[in-house]
């Protein structure tokens, strides 16, 4: 276990370096620059100069990300251009919304993902199937910001059951009601996005394992068939499951960013959207740095949880 581990955090290096070098770049050769949002009228030449002088965008590319990573070697993410606070400032004040959020829209997926596949394999052209077809299809084939459109209009506007968006209706007095209230469209619409691949997942491999021989003779031993379905298929199917979770993580996270912005939830998918239209650098690679770390260290999980389940991965 221990040689499995340390061969999937050698592999995490190298890809954490190549996000950093890619996301730099790439920020750096859109049109714009960060000194174009603090131009005044009463500003001359040399005022300009010297703002690209004290952002260190006078240097080479590669000159600027050296120093950058150098910082980050320190323990320190630099300072917003926008606000001039310290990036892991304004990277925590999002973070707990934001793993709220995806949390929640992955514990949902999770469970109504299984609970529909298992009960689709159990019943196949049931209704319990043709719902987790419908509900498959609808996750897959809907735009999230068509489908969050809907939401806001079904649910906040003709029922107004619900608010339209934000994360507290006041942010001076709040509680876990208020949260929760404004909680439920996005985390529900942004784990509908994901219900339909862990269905046509879970479905297909419950399938296949409850065909297998060790399942028949389990059945023909007399085992209940609750202890059957979930003590022996159920444990085999999980296994590709699994690695469809791990796979979904990126796609949660690049999913939020939609999500927050159409329901104004303060995460940070809209603090990088925000990052991205003033070209603060430091909070775009401090925002994917974190995105990054977090995206990997679900996937070592997922690759540990894996193994737990089968222990042929671990050699």
């Amino acid at each position: 276990m221990k040689k499995f581990l340390l061969k999937r955090i050698l592999i995490m290096i190298p890809v954490f370096f190549g996000m950093t070098i890619l996301i730099f770049v790439l920020s750096n050769l859109t049109p714009g620059s960060p000194v174009d949002a603090m131009i005044t009228a009463d500003m001359t030449p040399a005022d300009i100069e010297a703002l690209y002088v004290r952002m260190g965008l006078d240097q080479p590319l590669h000159i600027q990300y050296l120093r950058w990573l150098g910082r980050l070697f320190q323990g320190s993410l630099g300072y917003s251009f926008r606000t001039g606070t310290a990036v892991t400032g304004v990277i925590g004040e999002r973070v707990g919304p934001t793993l709220l959020l995806t949390g929640t829209a992955l514990a949902l997926a999770i469970a109504a993902g299984v609970l529909f596949g298992v009960a689709a394999a159990c019943k196949p052209y049931s209704v319990w199937d043709y719902m987790a077809s419908g509900l498959s299809f609808i996750g897959a084939g809907v735009p999230t910001f068509f489908l969050a459109l809907v939401f806001i209009y079904c649910f906040a506007v003709k029922l107004q059951w619900l608010p339209t968006g934000g994360m507290y209706a006041n942010a001076s007095t709040k509680d876990w009601m208020d949260v929760a209230k404004h909680l439920l469209m996005p985390a529900v619409l942004l784990g509908i996005s994901m219900t339909g691949g862990y269905i046509r997942q879970t479905r297909s491999s419950m399938l296949e394992v409850m065909g297998e021989e060790y399942v028949k003779m389990a059945r023909a031993k007399g085992m209940r068939e609750k202890v059957v379905l979930y003590s022996h298929a159920l444990r085999n199917a999980m296994l590709p499951v699994a690695t469809q979770i791990g796979m979904s993580v990126p796609f949660l996270v690049g999913g939020a960013v939609v999500t927050e912005q159409v329901f104004g939830w303060p995460g940070m998918g809209s603090l990088m959207v925000l990052s991205i239209t003033y070209r603060d650098y430091p909070v775009i690679m401090g925002v994917t740095v974190y995105t990054t770390c977090a995206v990997m260290v679900v996937n070592l999980l997922m690759d540990i949880i894996y193994a737990l389940l089968d222990p042929r991965v671990r050699n």
